[in-house]
């Protein structure tokens, strides 16, 4: 089974650019969504947002330095 294009899409968009992402909605979305799959699924998103935001702001200090 194949997810529809608009679906990877948007989660290709989300994943581009971290900056660009709330990322309290992603966590918000985690909290209150009774699946825990979807809840697995917007912690892993999170995770990844916040880790990508982590690796810009240290790698733009060693440039800084």
């Amino acid at each position: 089974m194949t997810k529809p294009i608009k679906e990877v899409e948007k989660i290709e968009q989300l994943l581009a650019d971290p900056w660009a992402v709330d990322i309290e909605e992603l966590w918000q979305q985690e909290a209150d969504n009774p699946d825990p799959d979807k809840q697995k699924l917007f912690d892993a998103l999170y995770t990844y947002v916040l880790d990508k935001r982590q690796e810009d702001i240290i790698n733009e200090k060693h440039f800084v330095i």
